[in-house]
């Protein structure tokens, strides 16, 4: 691995080298003002974390696009050797970005975050924003844990999904929708899903309409999941739709 030609210029001039800077600015603020002392924040975490997110989603096409010469940058672009990936992969990871940009503030307000470790509506052992994974009873965290464990299971939910999604103009609110439901019930169920089937055959509204079927917890319908549910409709997965 080597350093690129006339790195000093690309770093100082890249606009994605200062919209990923500008991100990490943004991930470590609500960090070390949690240290210093909570009440200096006075703005959720989580909108700090989605706020990271879009800037790191706008990286990524400014690699493309926000220099002078397109076609001479695309044409470079491709030429790269040095570690770049290919353009339909930085479209990919921008959607990606997006997504979970979108998906990441409405999974905090639905799931609240908890301190300490709770058992959920049918008894899972459970803390922060809804995180299930390896809970233990009597566990404890942080508000700056909460953010990063809901970032990293954001991504990695959006990981294990996407490849289910076989159509690739997908809008991005139907994807943060079927990601934030996939949060809360889980990969598999989702990916197996008739709203799924829709989304990958284009009929989006239709998708968005199997919203209302997952209402039922522990074999009852729980009016909080249909309120959920329907605030998914609207705020995710129809916005966009003409």
């Amino acid at each position: 691995m080597q350093l690129i030609q006339k790195w000093k210029q690309t770093a100082k001039g890249a606009w994605s080298i200062k919209l990923i800077f500008l991100a990490c600015l943004l991930s470590a603020v609500p960090v070390f003002l949690s240290l210093i002392s909570p009440d200096l924040l006075g703005v959720d975490p989580v909108m700090f974390a989605a706020g990271a997110l879009v800037v790191n989603a706008l990286a990524i096409p400014a690699r493309l696009l926000a220099q002078a010469g397109l076609s001479d940058m695309l044409a470079e672009f491709r030429r790269d050797t040095s570690g770049a990936i290919r353009t339909r992969a930085a479209v990919g990871l921008g959607v990606g970005a997006l997504v979970a940009a979108l998906a990441t503030p409405f999974i905090a307000k639905w799931e609240g975050v908890r301190l300490e470790a709770y058992r959920d509506i049918v008894g899972v052992p459970t803390i922060c924003f809804g995180d299930t994974h390896g809970v233990q009873m009597g566990e404890t965290a942080t508000m700056a844990d909460c953010v990063d464990r809901l970032e990293r299971d954001v991504r990695a939910f959006y990981a294990e999904i996407r490849p289910c999604m076989t159509n690739p103009n997908i809008p991005p609110g139907v994807q943060a929708s079927m990601l934030e439901l996939a949060y809360n019930v889980g990969v598999p169920s989702v990916c197996r899903s008739t709203m799924m089937q829709l989304a990958n055959a284009g009929r989006y509204r239709a998708a968005c309409d199997e919203l209302r079927r997952w209402v039922i917890a522990g074999g009852q319908r729980v009016r909080g999941l249909a309120n959920r549910r329907a605030d998914s409709k609207q705020a995710l997965c129809l916005e966009g739709l003409t």
